[in-house]
C-alpha cells in the first residue's frame, strides 16, 4: 500500500474537510447545534483565517486517499515585548478505518519537522497528555480571575460604552489591541484583515468600545458577566469599573490575570459599611485553568535566551502571565 506524508494541496481542501468531519463525528452522540455536526466546519474555519495556507496541514496519503492529518495554524504572537512565530495545532484526526496503526504519530513527527523549518518557537494543542506526551507535548495551566465587587461611585465619570461598528472601528480596535497586548505573552498579532474576517465577522455584537469625551480609551468583549477579551490605552481602573457596572451584584469573569489587574480591581472596590460587610463580602478569586499541551521547538536568531526546552518554556509562560484570548485559539 503506497503511502506518503506531505502538505495538503489547494485542490484537496474539500476532501480534507470530509476527513475531519468523519473523524470527529464517527461513533459520537453530538449535541444539536455542535459545530461538529456540520460537514463544512473545518473548511469554514480556514476560509475565515487570512493566515491559513494549505501547507500548514500535514497529511498522510494512502493509495491517493487522505487518511490522517494535523493542521499547524501558523500565527505571530506577542511574547514579552517581542514577536515570534507560533503554532496552534488543530484538526488532528485519522479516518476511522485507518486507526490503531500509528499513523497519527508519523504525521505529528512530520508536523514537528515542518514547524522547525518554519522557525516556529512553540506549538500548543488541546488534548490528553496521555496521548500526545510521547510526542513531546506537556501540560500547561494559567490563571484567570473573577471579581465580585461593589465599585466606588467616584469612578463613574464621563465614561460611555457603545457597541463596536465592524467597519468604522477597525483602526481604533487595532491600536488599542496592539498597545495593550504588545508587552504580554501569548496574544496573537492581528492585522486589520484578521480583525474583520476572523474576529468581527461573527462576533461584532459582543464587542464594545469604552469612550471618554468621545475618545476611545479601551474595549471589551463579553456578555452576561463573562469577559472574553479586554484592553485599554489608559485609565484601567475606570474601564474595569465601567465593565463591572454592566453586571451589578454579579461575578464577572476575566480570562486574564496579572498582578496589575488584581491591584486595579482592589483599588476600585468600594469600602462597605460594617453592616454591609456582615452580609456581603466582596472577592477577587484566582482560578487555575488548563491552557493546553505545549512544546518548545526553537528560538530563531537567539531572541529568547530565557529558555531552550519545553520545561523552560512552560515556566516562562507562567512567570509572564500567559494569556490567550478565546477567539484566537483555533
Amino acid at each position: 500500500m503506497a503511502e506518503e506524508i506531505r502538505a495538503l494541496r489547494e485542490s484537496e481542501l474539500e476532501e480534507h474537510a470530509k476527513l475531519v468531519y468523519i473523524s470527529y463525528s464517527y461513533g459520537r452522540d453530538l449535541p444539536p447545534g455542535s459545530m461538529l455536526t456540520r460537514p463544512d466546519w473545518w473548511l469554514s474555519g480556514v476560509r475565515n483565517s487570512p493566515y491559513y495556507e494549505p501547507e500548514q496541514t500535514r497529511v498522510m496519503v494512502m493509495d491517493t486517499r487522505l487518511v490522517s492529518s494535523v493542521s499547524c495554524y501558523l500565527r505571530h504572537s506577542y511574547v514579552a515585548g517581542r514577536i515570534a512565530k507560533t503554532v496552534c495545532i488543530g484538526g488532528v484526526c485519522t479516518h476511522p478505518e485507518y486507526r490503531k496503526r500509528g499513523l497519527l504519530r508519523q504525521v505529528l513527527k512530520n508536523a514537528k519537522e515542518w514547524m522547525t523549518e518554519q522557525g516556529v518557537l512553540w506549538s500548543y494543542l488541546y488534548g490528553s497528555e496521555d496521548i500526545y506526551g510521547s510526542s513531546g507535548w506537556r501540560n500547561m495551566t494559567g490563571w484567570s480571575l473573577n471579581a465580585d465587587l461593589k465599585v466606588r461611585e467616584d469612578l463613574v465619570g464621563n465614561i460611555v460604552i457603545r457597541p463596536v461598528n465592524p467597519e468604522r472601528d477597525i483602526q481604533t480596535l487595532t491600536q488599542i489591541y496592539d498597545s495593550f497586548n504588545s508587552q504580554l505573552t501569548g496574544p496573537i498579532y492581528r492585522t486589520a484583515e484578521y480583525w474583520q474576517r476572523r474576529i468581527l465577522g461573527k462576533q461584532a455584537t459582543n464587542f464594545y468600545l469604552v469612550e471618554r469625551d468621545h475618545e476611545a480609551i479601551g474595549y471589551y468583549s463579553g456578555s452576561d458577566g463573562d469577559i472574553s477579551e479586554i484592553g485599554w490605552l489608559e485609565s484601567p481602573r475606570n474601564i474595569l469599573a465601567a465593565v463591572l457596572r454592566q453586571w451589578p451584584g454579579q461575578k464577572v469573569n476575566f480570562p486574564i490575570c496579572t498582578s496589575r489587574i488584581v491591584e486595579d480591581l482592589q483599588k476600585i472596590s468600594m469600602i462597605p459599611t460594617q453592616k454591609e460587610n456582615n452580609h456581603y463580602s466582596g472577592s477577587i478569586i484566582l482560578e487555575e485553568r488548563y491552557q493546553g499541551l505545549w512544546q518548545y521547538h526553537q528560538a530563531p536568531e537567539g531572541i529568547f535566551p530565557e529558555f531552550n526546552n519545553t520545561e523552560g518554556l512552560i515556566r516562562f509562560l507562567r512567570e509572564h502571565d500567559y494569556v490567550m484570548w478565546p477567539v484566537d485559539k483555533y
